[in-house]
């Protein structure tokens, strides 16, 4: 009996200056972009993530899912914590980080994020996954959303979550709960199966619905820290992003497991006075 992994990671915003990044990330003028304290961090717990994600697939089937937002990109609204202005050099960094994650894995599926970070139609994420020689669904090398079937379990993976709720300390839960009680029903109205499982990101937290209900339904960590239009909103006050991806271990004919892999971010040190 095949054993599966399936990981679902997401939301890498490289060339922001709070997302994901190498050691050195190179500019179009030959220098290069030195990643900050907080972004060394991000990038050893990446580091460390996927050396976990190597020993649990021993034996089993490996699956990566890029739920969306690889970049961050130069949108008319990203004027500061841009590590870049070229959205090129942003793709071809989000292609090394992701080179060793190919190698890795079996299957590797790309899902597109917000046109206003990758671009609309066949954007950052169509060319990403063209570069490490990920898998195509059907003929598209990236797709809004997409149905897996992993061991027997079916996933519906889209970026955005459709919903707003769900980030207070007394709303939590009301986001995902919504995405699975409509995408149940509107399922069950057309006399059709739905997906046992479905994964949403955008929020940058994890969350997820109990298991009362009739599908499962979760949004993944981030693999970047708050930016200044987070904390402009009042983010300090909220989940500012969960940091990590979530493992589902799948056996044919059982119910799945899910691991999560989240990272807490050091905080700031006090100001002494």
């Amino acid at each position: 009996m095949t054993k599966h992994l399936m990981v679902a990671i997401s939301d890498l915003h490289v060339g922001s200056t709070v997302g994901l990044t190498p050691e050195r990330f190179p500019l179009d003028d030959g220098g290069y972009y030195s990643p900050s304290r907080a972004q060394l961090w991000l990038l050893e717990r990446w580091n460390e993530f996927w050396t976990d994600v190597k020993t649990a697939k021993r034996g089993k089937q490996l699956t990566v899912v890029i739920n969306g937002d690889i970049v961050e990109g130069y949108g008319k609204f990203r004027k500061t914590q841009i590590a870049t202005s070229s959205p090129e050099s942003m793709e071809y960094v989000a292609t090394e980080l992701l080179k060793p994650v190919r190698k890795l894995a079996d299957k590797m599926f790309f899902i597109r994020g917000t046109p206003s970070h990758v671009k609309s139609g066949a954007g950052a994420e169509d060319a990403v996954a063209r570069a490490v020689g990920a898998d195509k669904m059907s003929r598209s090398w990236s797709k809004i959303e997409q149905v897996f079937n992993v061991g027997g379990t079916r996933f519906h993976f889209s970026h955005h979550l459709g919903s707003s709720g769900g980030r207070l300390p007394w709303t939590r839960g009301t986001g995902v709960r919504s995405v699975a009680l409509r995408y149940w029903a509107n399922h069950v109205e057309r006399s059709e199966i739905p997906a046992e499982v479905i994964v949403r990101s955008h929020v940058h937290i994890f969350d997820d619905t109990p298991s009362s209900l009739p599908v499962y339904c979760c949004t993944t960590p981030a693999w970047c820290l708050a930016n200044d239009f987070a904390l402009k909103i009042g983010g300090q006050n909220e989940p500012l992003a969960d940091v990590g991806g979530l493992l589902f271990h799948i056996r044919e004919g059982e119910p799945f497991a899910l691991e999560k892999k989240i990272y807490t971010a050091p905080l700031d040190r006090d100001v002494t006075v």
